[in-house]
């Protein structure tokens, strides 16, 4: 190679070799006053750009790798008719009819399960959810359950791996799970619940106020529309999968299809 190349190709590669250095300085450099803004290409080699960005932190569903939503994500408002599954204990007796009311206004339907002094545990390991899902075919779901637990002795121990047997169950159908509605300070049902289920799908009710029946645990029929009314008002403005539930005004109405299980054994 002529001698006139080689000088040509030295300086080629000094220049190479110059910007290369340059690009590690993420402010730019400054030279006879005047700022040279620096290439990135060096700083975007040596680091992994996908740990920073949303998409792996957090899912189109606005789930975090734990599973739950990321706290205050909530999807856009839901104005399709939705096949509703609302399973749960006799607390369903107040709740459902108030339900079904909205349902009806709104264009849903409207399947009610009541298993009568059910709790997480029956529900768990009967997988009668399974069932219930696999027939009817919900694409949106509620869950009334824990006022048969609240004296459970070390509850979070023993009732874990049947809350998360319930999630597990209904998977990505959007939910809402109401908490019970508290006589007496619990052994820790609540806890354990606002720790389980899906940021912005639990209705705490244990501090709402109730006109209770006879029995001093079951909400009157009016008080238990009241609470269904509040657990409306909430999803509407804070739970994670709101649809659409305006208020059909007083009054009451009879679920699509209702189901009756007895008390377990």
């Amino acid at each position: 190679m002529n001698k006139p190349y080689w000088g040509l190709w030295t300086l080629l590669l000094a220049a190479l070799v110059f910007f290369a250095v340059l690009s590690f300085w993420q402010d730019g450099i400054s030279v006879a006053g005047m700022n040279i803004k620096t290439a990135t290409f060096a700083r975007d080699l040596g680091s992994d750009t996908r740990s920073s960005t949303k998409a792996d932190t957090v899912d189109a569903d606005g789930r975090l790798p734990n599973g739950h939503h990321r706290k205050g994500w909530r999807a856009p408002m839901d104005t399709t008719a939705k096949d509703i599954l609302f399973i749960g204990d006799s607390m369903l007796e107040g709740l459902a009819p108030r339900l079904a009311a909205y349902c009806d206004k709104n264009g849903h339907s409207l399947v009610e399960v009541i298993w009568y002094s059910s709790s997480t545990l029956c529900w768990a390991e009967s997988g009668r959810l399974t069932e219930l899902i696999n027939k009817y075919h919900p694409n949106y779901i509620f869950v009334c359950l824990g006022a048969n637990e609240l004296y459970v002795p070390d509850i979070k121990r023993a009732r874990r791996p049947h809350l998360k047997k319930i999630l597990a169950e209904i998977g990505d159908i959007p939910y809402v799970w109401i908490g019970p509605p508290n006589w007496d300070e619990d052994t820790g049902i609540n806890d354990l619940l606002q720790q389980e289920v899906d940021e912005g799908c639990f209705y705490l009710s244990a501090n709402d106020h109730f006109e209770r029946s006879r029995d001093g645990a079951h909400p009157k029929r009016a008080s238990a529309h009241q609470w269904m009314d509040r657990v409306v008002k909430w999803l509407g403005t804070t739970g994670a999968y709101p649809i659409r539930l305006e208020n059909p005004g007083d009054g009451i109405s009879r679920a699509d299809h209702i189901v009756i299980y007895q008390p377990p054994k």
